[in-house]
């Protein structure tokens, strides 16, 4: 998985330097924005009440930092009266020279210059405001929360039970804008993984047990993932799963799941295998031929 590509996007980028993302019909890295196909709309209040998840981190991100300049101007303060009024000037002329930006909601294309086929998104952007007229215009910062089909983060070998395949995909489309239901999604693929085996019950830590013997190394990678899942599902706002945690997620769940096109390779060989004995072992060519 290019982990690199996926971290350069978790955050608002602008157009120049959004990179090319796998197409989710050729596999190949050459879907890009269609520029010219870009809508957007101003946010409402009505809006801000369902805000998406990109929306509500940028709030409390400034928030936090006005948490911080004010818990700084205070020590000041407590320090000596004078330099408190100094702090919080200071505080003052960093926020007035940073860039204005305000959301808005946009839909656009990507388009793959390979299949030429397309896929629709929707999300966020930052547009810049400028404070004078000599001010330099800035270019707007995106985010996509939605791609109307999903694109794989890692190749899915057609090895992969499509049961699997199907939950990936949701994993990897929640990514983008919910990462609890993400995590949920690759907690699911985890349970499908089971049901190949036929493994019965409803406890997953029970039935990824029962796979130790046969698979120790898959199912100790597994269990990881278990946890990683029921943390996405029972999330209780102290620990709940973030992008740098499903990217080593998927990270694991891409290695664990080249055991099928291993076991598919292994069916292939034992078919050979036979053939080759056949012929060549002596003591069954000998019972074959006396059978004849």
């Amino acid at each position: 998985m290019n982990t690199k590509l996926w971290k350069s996007i978790l955050n608002f980028v602008p157009l120049s330097e959004y990179p090319n993302l796998p197409c989710p019909f050729c596999h190949h890295e050459t879907l890009k924005f269609d520029e010219d196909t870009i809508i957007s709309k101003k946010i409402s209040k009505h809006y801000e009440k369902i805000a998406s998840r990109h929306f509500e981190l940028d709030k409390k991100k400034k928030q936090a930092e006005q948490r911080e300049n004010g818990a700084v101007v205070r020590e000041l303060w407590n320090e000596h009266p004078l330099w408190g009024i100094v702090g919080a000037i200071g505080v003052a002329c960093i926020e007035s020279a940073k860039p204005n930006y305000h959301f808005r909601k946009f839909t656009a294309f990507m388009y793959c210059t390979n299949c030429e086929d397309n896929v629709a998104v929707t999300g966020l952007l930052q547009q810049h405001t400028k404070k004078t007229d000599s001010d330099n215009q800035e270019p707007s910062i995106y985010k996509i929360d939605h791609f109307s089909t999903p694109v794989s983060m890692f190749k899915i070998d057609e090895q992969i039970p499509s049961s699997i395949q199907l939950e990936l995909l949701g994993a990897f489309r929640y990514f983008h804008i919910d990462t609890n239901s993400s995590a949920n999604k690759l907690r699911r693929a985890i349970e499908c993984f089971c049901n190949e085996f036929d493994i019965p019950g409803d406890n997953l830590a029970r039935r990824l047990a029962q796979l130790k013997e046969k698979y120790p190394t898959e199912v100790d990678l597994l269990n990881t993932l278990r946890l990683v899942g029921n943390e996405g599902s029972h999330s209780n706002g102290f620990t709940e799963v973030n992008e740098d945690d499903l990217l080593g997620a998927f990270d694991i769940v891409e290695e664990v799941l080249t055991l099928f096109p291993r076991l598919e390779k292994l069916n292939q060989l034992k078919r050979s295998q036979e053939q080759l004995i056949n012929k060549f072992d002596k003591k069954k060519v000998k019972v074959l031929a006396h059978k004849n």
